[in-house]
């Protein structure tokens, strides 16, 4: 059966976003133990009382930030406060 998860108060849910996994333009695959850590991710839904994020948002949060690892339609995903949002992040052309 799958899931649906709907935040609740001023609670993020976010797809992270992994770490680039090999050097660029090469086939040379980089470690688990030296993946750089980036703190951001895709923002899947949002808390009734969240103003300033909204779905499909890329964001970055604090690295001390406390997420919770849930399920979402079969995937990893995490349930972090909204709180622990600095930034969202734009792509500029």
């Amino acid at each position: 059966m799958k899931t649906r998860i709907v935040p609740v108060g001023k609670k993020v849910l976010i797809k992270p976003k992994e770490a680039q996994r090999t050097v660029p333009g090469t086939n040379i695959i980089i470690p688990d133990t030296a993946l750089e850590k980036i703190y951001q991710g895709y923002v899947v839904a949002v808390g009734v009382e969240v103003q300033e994020i909204n779905s499909g948002d890329l964001i970055q949060y604090a690295d001390y930030c406390v997420p919770t690892e849930m399920k979402h339609e079969g995937e990893r995903h995490l349930l972090i406060n909204a709180g622990d949002v600095f930034a969202v992040i734009q792509s500029i052309e």
